[in-house]
């Protein structure tokens, strides 16, 4: 797991709001299977991202629809191995919160281990609206 102190947040871009990088994990999706099929397999990660998204109601999933859609049609291809989470904050809150604190997303996605966790984010979340998406989390007294 890659975790940065405040002195090394980087930047993001999401849709009009600027938003800083708190946390980002990579991890091994097939961690654990034995056997199976690509198509068990993405139909499991699906039930697994279906409870993620029921307890996190900020979590974005990159191309979730095409994972619904590949499960259906039973694609026999396996997903990129690495699933990686970032959870980014941001200072901009919604008008109608008079409370101190900040917005946060989380978003998760799919990727070989060849590519850059970093700049796969930046392409993901650029086209986001922070605004409908993110969920605001006072600061604790």
């Amino acid at each position: 797991m890659i975790q940065m102190g405040n002195e090394a947040l980087r930047s993001y871009q999401v849709g009009s709001i600027h938003a800083e990088l708190r946390s980002l994990t990579v991890s091994d999706d097939r961690e654990g299977v034995l056997e199976g099929t690509p198509h068990l397999h993405r139909r499991f990660r699906l039930m697994g991202i279906d409870k993620q998204m029921a307890a996190t109601p900020h979590l974005y999933v990159h191309d979730l629809d095409k994972l619904r859609a590949d499960a259906k049609a039973r694609v026999e291809e396996w997903l990129p191995r690495e699933r990686v989470h970032a959870r980014l904050t941001s200072w901009w809150t919604p008008e109608d919160i008079a409370g101190f604190g900040q917005t946060v997303l989380s978003v998760m996605w799919f990727q070989a281990a060849t590519q850059d966790p970093f700049a796969y984010l930046a392409t993901i979340v650029r086209p986001l609206d922070w605004t409908a998406l993110a969920r605001f989390e006072p600061f604790d007294d």
